[in-house]
């Protein structure tokens, strides 16, 4: 190798760059309440924006898209308190909760689809004949417990009672909303 090569290598590993090596430091941190020149700043820009009625409508409008008032407010360079002082308006207190109900959706078809390509991953390797046969087991077992489909604990076959629908989107909402409960009773 060249001199130019070899004094871009490193010598030995950098352990340093690899947070799994570091010991965890936890530093106790507190809220300080805001400073008397912050409260000044606040009040001043709620002033200078009050009578705003363009800024108003656009944080009305970006709020009904689904930002969060401290997205919406980052982006119109206000501070937050601004934002949620007009929120005493119905217009804009209306628009934060049609955009937490549109987060929530834009939210909930993330994980529809999200729940689709996992049955999906889930489902080739159960079809797999090349897999190997406990990798298939496991899919298929991990299909049908989503599906609710499980024996119990002490080995006893449990009776479960399946419906069938034709409706694929209802029963992937279902697998979902499934999930979503086992994850809460596993905690």
């Amino acid at each position: 190798m060249s001199d130019d090569v070899q004094d871009e290598l490193p010598d030995a590993p950098n352990v340093d760059a690899a947070p799994a090596n570091q010991p965890l430091h936890i530093v106790p941190t507190s809220v300080v309440p805001a400073g008397e020149q912050e409260v000044a700043a606040m009040l001043a820009e709620q002033a200078r924006f009050n009578d705003e009625p363009e800024m108003k409508a656009v944080a009305t409008r970006l709020l009904e898209a689904g930002y969060t008032v401290h997205s919406a407010a980052r982006r119109l360079g206000l501070r937050s308190s601004t934002v949620w002082s007009w929120s005493k308006e119905p217009a804009v207190a209306a628009a934060i909760t049609s955009g937490a109900a549109r987060r929530r959706t834009v939210l909930g078809q993330g994980l529809e689809e999200a729940a689709e390509q996992a049955l999906g991953t889930l489902l080739e390797v159960a079809n797999d004949v090349g897999a190997q046969p406990r990798d298939r087991v496991k899919a298929s077992e991990a299909i049908l417990d989503r599906c609710g489909i499980t024996p119990t604990a002490n080995g006893q076959s449990a009776a479960v009672g399946v419906t069938i629908d034709v409706d694929f989107d209802e029963r992937l909402a279902r697998i979902v909303a499934g999930a979503g409960v086992k994850a809460e009773t596993e905690t």
